[in-house]
C-alpha cells in the first residue's frame, strides 16, 4: 500500500484504500501486463488548490515499486523531498525509471542531488517550478541517457555552458522557454548538440544574429526562437533544414529582406511563424515561392510589411491557422482564403486596410475571426450568424461598419467573445441576443449608435461575464432582466441616456467593475453598492444623484470611487475611503469637515473640489505618503495650511515607489484557446492557438494647472503631482516648507 503525507492526495488514497481489486485496477496506477508489477504511478493533481504550508514528499513511499518506469508528480504542490532510508540516493533504486514529471510544483535546486541519481532517466520534466541560477548541467551530469529535458517557465539565467552540454549526448528535445537566459546565441553551447530534433528557446533574452553554427543542427524538426531580441538578417541556411516541421521566429528584431522562397523546399514544414518588432523587416515573395512543396497547417506573418497576401497560400488547402495581422494589406476581404481552406479554425487580419467584407456561404470550422482596425465601411451580411455557426471569437472593432446588428447573430450559439466597438452600428439589439448566444461571456459594443433598451429579453442560461455598452444611445431604465445574467463581473453602461434610479439589486452581483457614469439617473445611491466584496471600480459620476453618501464597511477592497458631478449632500463618512486608491467627489453639495484619513495610507488621489466643506485641513493628511493629487479648491476651508504637507509624495518625505503605476492597465483579463490537432511531431508539447484579451478602463483625472483644467490619464497621470487649495477661506502664513514640494 502507498500513502502520501499531505491531504491534497486524499481523494486518490481513499480510492486505493477502499478498493478490493488488484492495485493494477486502481486510478493512476499502471502495471506490467506479464509480471503485474507496478511500472507507472501518477499523482498529478491539477484541480487541487495549493496547501499552506507546502509539503515535502517522502520518497520512501515509492521504494516498494522498484520496477517503476514512469512517475508523474506534476501539480502536486510539493516544495522538496526527503528520504529517511536512502537520503539523496533515493531515486537510485529505480533502475528502470525513464520518465519523471515534476512540472507545476514549487521545487528548487534542493532536488538536484536526488535527480542526479536517476541515471536511467530519458525524459525529465521540470517546467513551472522555482529553479534559479545557471543551466544545471553539473547537477544533472550523471543523466547521460537523457533524451527529453523540459525546463520551461522557471528563472534560469545566464549563458548556456559550451563544453559541458556535450555530456547530454543523447538529448533530442530541449525546452528552455520562458526563462531569463541571455547573451549571444553564438557564444552558447547549443550548436554542440547536433543530435537535437527539438529546440525551444522562446521568451528569453538572447541577442544578436542567428549564428552560422546553427546550420549544423540538421536534424531539427522543431525550432522556436520567438520572443527574444534577435536581430540582423534571417540566415539563408534555414532552407537546408529539410526535416523542419515547426519553425517560429516571431517577435524579434529582425530587419532586411526575407524571401519566402527560402522555405519552399522544406517539404515537411507544417508551421511557419515570423515577425519583427523593428518595423524594418520586409517579407517578399519570389516567383519560386508559389511552388511551396509542403502542406502548411499554420502560418503567421504579422508585422512583416506585407502589401499583398503571399500567392502560394492559394495552393494551400489544409490551413488551420492564418495570422497576417499588422501589415498593409488592402482591398476586398480575401474570401478565397476561407473557400480554399474549409478546415480553417483561426483567421487574424486585424490592423490592415481592408474595406469591403464578403463571406463564403458557410464556414463551419472557423472558431476565431479578428478583422479589427481595418477600414470596413459596409453593413454586415444579414446571414453572418448562419455562416459563422461555430465561431467562438469575433472582433470587428475599430472599423466603420454601419446599419443594424443582423438578427442572425442571435443564433451564434458558440460565440464566447464579441467585440463590435468603435463602429457606426445603430438601431436596437436583436431581441434574442442574450438567449440565443447562450455561450457569450464577453460582449463589447462601445462607441456606436445603438439605441432602445439595453436588454430586450434575457435567460438564466447565459454565461455573460463582461458587459460593456458605453457611449451609445441606449434609453430607459436599467432593466431587471440583468438579474438573470448572474455571472456578470463587469458592467459598463456609461455615456448613454438611461433614466430612473440605480437598482438596489445591482449589489447582488460579485462585480469587479460597475460604471454607469454620464447618464440621467436620479435618486440616492443604494448602500449595497458600497459593500460589494471585490469591487475595483465604481463610477457613478455625471448623473443627477442626490442624498447623502451611504456608510461603507471598513475593508481592503475597492480601488477607484468616482462620484463627481452629482448633487450629493451631507457629510463625508469617515470610512468612505478605506482601501481606496482614488476618490473623486468633485462638484457636489457635500458639507462638513474633511474626515480623517489615518487608515488609508495607499490612497493616491483625493479630489473634493467644488463642494461646501468647512473646517480646517486635518494634519492627519500628512500621513498619506503615497498621495499624488489633493484638490480641495472651491470649498470653505479655514484656518492655516499645515506645514507637514511636505511629507506627501510630492515633497521631501514621499516614498520613491510613488512613481510606479498605481492602477492596473487592465482590470480583468481572460484567456481563450483551442487545442488544434497535432499536425507536427513533438516530443514535448503540441502547438495550440490562443488569444488573451482584457478589459481596459482609462482612469482620467481632471486637475487645474495655470487656470486651465486638463485631463490626465495613463503615463501622464503617473507623472502628475498636484496640490490645489485655492478659493477657500484659509488664513495665516503660507508655510515655508511648501517650497520643498519639488514635484508639484
Amino acid at each position: 500500500m502507498i500513502s502520501v503525507i499531505t491531504d491534497p492526495h486524499l481523494d486518490i488514497r481513499r480510492g486505493w484504500i477502499s478498493s478490493d481489486r488488484s492495485c493494477c485496477h486502481w486510478r493512476r496506477i499502471k502495471c506490467d501486463s506479464t509480471s503485474k508489477r507496478v511500472i507507472g504511478i501518477s499523482l498529478s493533481l491539477e484541480s487541487i488548490h495549493s496547501p499552506d504550508p507546502l509539503p515535502l514528499l517522502n520518497l520512501t513511499l515509492f521504494h516498494p515499486f522498484e520496477e517503476l518506469q514512469s512517475l508523474n508528480l506534476s501539480s502536486g504542490y510539493f516544495k522538496g523531498w526527503f528520504d529517511k532510508r536512502q537520503g539523496d540516493k533515493g531515486l537510485g533504486i529505480f533502475r528502470n525509471l525513464e520518465t519523471l514529471d515534476l512540472g507545476y510544483n514549487f521545487y528548487d535546486s534542493s532536488v538536484f542531488p536526488y535527480l542526479n541519481e536517476a541515471v536511467s532517466l530519458k525524459t525529465l520534466i521540470l517546467r513551472d517550478n522555482l529553479f534559479k541560477g545557471g543551466f544545471p548541467v553539473q547537477e544533472l551530469r550523471n543523466l547521460t541517457s537523457l533524451e527529453v529535458l523540459d525546463l520551461k517557465f522557471n528563472e534560469f539565467s545566464g549563458q548556456l555552458p559550451a563544453q559541458e552540454l556535450t555530456n547530454l549526448r543523447n538529448l533530442r528535445a530541449l525546452d528552455l522557454s520562458n526563462n531569463q537566459f541571455s547573451g549571444s546565441l553564438q557564444k552558447q553551447g547549443i550548436c554542440r548538440l547536433e543530435q537535437l530534433q527539438e529546440l525551444r528557446l522562446s521568451r528569453n533574452r538572447f541577442v544578436g544574429e542567428i549564428p552560422l553554427c546553427f546550420s549544423r543542427l540538421s536534424k531539427l524538426r522543431v525550432l522556436d526562437l520567438s520572443s527574444n531580441h534577435l536581430s540582423g538578417k534571417i540566415p539563408y541556411f534555414i532552407r537546408d533544414f529539410k526535416s523542419m516541421e515547426y519553425l517560429s521566429l516571431l517577435d524579434n528584431d529582425f530587419e532586411g529582406l526575407f524571401s519566402l522562397g527560402l522555405i519552399t523546399e522544406l517539404t515537411e514544414l507544417k508551421v511557419f511563424k515570423l515577425s519583427s518588432r523593428s518595423g524594418m523587416l520586409q517579407v517578399v515573395e519570389t516567383n519560386v515561392s508559389s511552388g511551396l512543396q509542403s502542406h502548411l497547417s499554420s502560418i503567421s506573418l504579422p508585422h512583416c510589411n506585407l502589401g499583398k497576401i503571399p500567392g502560394f497560400l492559394r495552393y494551400q488547402k489544409e490551413l488551420r491557422v492564418v495570422d497576417l495581422s499588422n501589415n498593409i494589406l488592402f482591398g476586398v476581404f480575401p474570401t478565397w482564403l476561407l473557400e480554399n481552406n474549409t478546415e480553417l479554425q483561426a483567421l487574424l487580419l486585424q490592423n490592415n486596410s481592408y474595406k469591403t467584407l464578403t463571406l463564403p456561404r458557410t464556414m463551419r470550422k472557423l472558431h476565431f475571426l479578428d478583422l479589427s482596425a481595418n477600414n470596413f465601411n459596409n453593413q454586415l451580411p444579414k446571414d453572418v450568424g448562419l455562416i459563422l455557426t461555430s465561431l467562438r471569437h469575433l472582433n470587428l472593432s475599430n472599423n466603420e461598419f454601419q446599419g443594424n446588428m443582423p438578427s442572425s447573430m442571435a443564433r451564434m450559439e458558440n460565440i464566447e467573445f464579441l467585440d463590435l466597438s468603435y463602429n457606426n452600428f445603430s438601431g436596437k439589439l436583436p431581441r434574442n441576443l442574450f438567449t440565443g448566444c447562450y455561450s457569450l461571456s464577453w460582449l463589447k459594443l462601445s462607441h456606436n449608435r445603438f439605441s432602445g433598451p439595453i436588454i430586450r429579453k434575457s435567460s438564466d442560461e447565459t454565461s455573460l461575464i463582461t458587459l460593456i455598452m458605453d457611449n451609445n444611445m441606449f434609453t430607459g431604465k436599467i432593466p431587471r432582466t440583468l438579474l438573470n445574467l448572474r455571472m456578470l463581473s463587469v458592467i459598463d453602461l456609461s455615456n448613454n441616456f438611461l433614466t430612473g434610479t440605480i437598482p438596489r439589486w445591482l449589489g447582488k452581483f460579485f462585480l469587479e467593475v460597475l460604471r454607469i457614469s454620464n447618464n440621467r439617473l436620479q435618486g440616492t445611491i443604494p448602500p449595497s453598492l458600497f459593500n460589494i466584496p471585490y469591487l475595483w471600480l465604481l463610477d457613478l459620476s455625471g448623473n443627477f444623484l442626490s442624498g447623502s453618501l451611504p456608510p461603507r464597511s471598513s475593508s481592503d477592497y475597492g480601488y477607484i470611487l468616482d462620484l463627481h458631478n452629482n448633487y450629493l449632500t451631507g457629510s463625508i463618512p469617515d470610512t468612505l475611503w478605506d482601501g481606496l486608491r482614488l476618490l473623486d467627489l468633485r462638484n457636489n453639495k457635500l458639507s462638513g469637515n474633511i474626515p480623517l484619513l489615518r487608515s488609508t495610507p495607499s490612497i493616491s488621489v483625493v479630489l473634493l473640489r467644488g463642494n461646501n466643506l468647512t473646517g480646517k485641513i486635518p494634519v492627519e493628511l500628512c500621513g498619506l505618503r503615497n498621495v499624488r493629487m489633493l484638490d480641495f479648491a472651491h470649498n470653505r476651508l479655514n484656518e492655516s495650511i499645515p506645514s507637514c504637507l511636505t511629507n506627501l509624495s510630492f515633497g521631501s518625505g514621499g516614498h520613491s515607489y510613488a512613481d510606479s503605476d498605481w492602477y492596473p492597465a487592465s482590470m480583468l483579463s481572460n484567456f481563450m484557446e483551442i487545442y488544434t490537432e497535432v499536425y507536427y511531431k513533438s516530443l514535448i508539447v503540441s502547438d495550440r492557438f490562443s488569444l488573451d484579451y482584457s478589459v481596459d478602463f482609462n482612469v482620467q483625472v481632471e486637475f487645474a494647472v495655470k487656470q486651465r483644467y486638463d485631463l490626465y490619464m495613463r503615463g501622464t497621470l503617473n507623472q502628475m503631482f498636484g496640490l490645489d487649495l485655492s478659493s477657500n477661506e484659509l488664513s495665516g502664513n503660507i508655510p515655508e516648507e511648501l517650497g520643498d514640494l519639488k514635484r508639484v
